[in-house]
């Protein structure tokens, strides 16, 4: 059959016991892809996450009594070092002034209530969390399918599928990216999409040379449909669950199939020798390693159109530092003394330098005519927190490339209110927070830049995307006098594309 025989066999049922490439194109269309690094808590000062407040020479009204900053991106060069802020640093060689120019900074984008623990807020399943608190426990009830997997799924993003070998690139052993049992049909349970610990694997899934492919073989579901349609719709003991059960496996088959009857021919990629699960140890130069691994499989799949999205959970960033204890408890809890305060902004530092940077260079190379694919590509760097370790105010996000020209680049934006009647709050060691707009307009963003359009994702009735939820405690964050409501005007314009960013 070609595949292992054991994916033709049908699901148990418990109700049935006992009870093509882009430089070939005639006329060349700008496709955007998304690259997205998710990385664990938090916590580093504000002033150390983005650039200085100075370069927001712009202002624009979002409402009356809201007023935004903006900014063009600058940076300083020291020694061999250029830096657009503290963790926002590296080599001057690869971090070119270039690069800055095709980079974006957001601030004041938050998540409006307690999630605390949690891989879920990064692309839009806020019910991905640990529980700690009533506000995580109360979205638990109400999971999504992530950002990535909407638009994986999205006809408006991947209209032809000829040569796409992996809808979404998960390159994580962590949680963070989500689908429906049945994504063709969104229907089932919310699901946990595997994802590759190992960079060998994946690149074998992206890439196979076409004399390794069985061109005419008669589709595998073929073999099995006329049983399995004759269970489906003719056996009365058969439970609805089950039928879900049941479709849910023959579509997975299918999927399958697709993947490994696509044929893909892309000349120039060197077959890796390394495995990035090899080099996931706890020591700086090693992860660095690791991630840029991952980064050259992206890199591939981009060049050769066998994927367009990427999504990279690297969770705690302890190992990018020299540093032996409970990083949670002793570090990431204790954030606001000085000597932690070093760790976690070193750690930061070098996981954009090592990661985020290498692919932006990777990609910023010729893909058509004035263009790079970095230019037609989207790469976003998140963090689980803002600068209180398990506080949802201000998550940073940093972002390299126009996504095909959807985003203006080389932007500080502030979304944050500061006016004096603004709400604001000391998370601690005199850290001045303020509120701004909300993260799921960031998302509902991201999905719009990728050709997703609204209808696509407003499928819960309302604007924007991830769970439309405000907090429901007195004590975290003034969160609730900022936004209002759930019907306030924030979570209103939660569909419109943020201003300042988009052309």
């Amino acid at each position: 059959f070609g595949i292992g025989g054991f994916t033709l066999t049908l699901p148990i049922l418990p109700s049935l016991l006992s009870r093509s490439a882009y430089g070939q194109d005639p006329l060349y269309t700008r496709t955007p892809r998304l690259f997205w690094l998710a990385t664990d808590h938090g916590a580093a000062f504000e002033q150390s996450m983005f650039p200085s407040t100075s370069l927001l020479t712009e202002q624009q009204p979002l409402f009356s009594d809201h007023t935004i900053g903006f900014g063009k991106l600058s940076s300083s060069v020291s020694g061999s070092t250029r830096s657009v802020s503290p963790v926002l640093s590296a080599d001057s060689g690869r971090f070119s002034e270039a690069l800055v120019e095709k980079m974006n900074v957001l601030y004041g984008l938050d998540v409006p209530f307690y999630i605390a623990h949690n891989t879920g807020l990064h692309l839009g399943n806020y019910a991905r969390n640990d529980g700690n608190g009533g506000d995580g426990q109360a979205v638990q009830d109400d999971p999504r399918p992530t950002i990535d997997q909407i638009m994986a799924w999205s006809p408006s993003f991947y209209p032809d599928l000829a040569t796409i070998r992996e809808r979404s690139m998960i390159m994580s052993s962590r949680p963070v990216s989500w689908n429906y049992a049945s994504p063709s049909n969104r229907s089932g349970d919310i699901e946990n999409v595997r994802g590759y610990n190992s960079s060998k694997e994946l690149f074998d899934r992206i890439f196979v040379p076409p004399d390794e492919t069985e061109p005419g073989r008669p589709p595998v579901v073929d073999r099995i449909r006329e049983n399995y349609l004759s269970l489906r719709n003719t056996n009365r003991r058969l439970s609805s669950a089950d039928r879900q059960r049941l479709d849910d496996h023959i579509e997975r088959i299918a999927e399958l199939e697709r993947k490994l009857t696509t044929v893909v021919s892309c000349g120039g990629v060197q077959i890796p020798t390394e495995d990035a699960r090899d080099h996931q140890r706890n020591d700086p130069a090693e992860m660095a390693r690791y991630g840029q691994l991952f980064n050259d499989v992206v890199v591939a799949a981009f060049s050769c159109g066998t994927s367009r999205i990427g999504v990279l959970g690297l969770g705690s960033t302890e190992q990018f530092v020299a540093y032996n204890g409970d990083w949670h408890q002793d570090v990431a809890h204790q954030w606001q003394t000085a000597e932690n305060q070093t760790l976690i902004v070193d750690s930061y530092q070098r996981v954009f330098e090592s990661i985020l940077v290498d692919l932006a260079a990777k990609l910023d190379v010729e893909e058509a005519p004035g263009m790079t694919y970095l230019d037609n590509s989207l790469l976003v760097w998140s963090q689980e927190s803002g600068m209180e370790t398990h506080g949802s105010v201000s998550i940073p996000i940093v972002t390299f490339g126009s996504a095909a020209g959807f985003f203006k680049t080389g932007v500080f934006a502030d979304y944050r209110r500061t006016d004096p009647k603004a709400q604001k709050f000391d998370p601690g060691a005199g850290n001045v927070q303020y509120l701004g707009v909300l993260y799921n307009q960031w998302l509902a963003t991201v999905l719009q830049s990728m050709g997703v359009p609204a209808s696509e994702f407003e499928l819960w009735g309302h604007k924007g995307y991830g769970v439309p939820f405000l907090t429901q405690d007195d004590w975290t964050p003034p969160y609730r006098q900022h936004y209002e409501s759930t019907t306030s005007r924030y979570f209103e314009m939660a569909s419109d594309i943020l201003p300042g960013i988009g052309v």
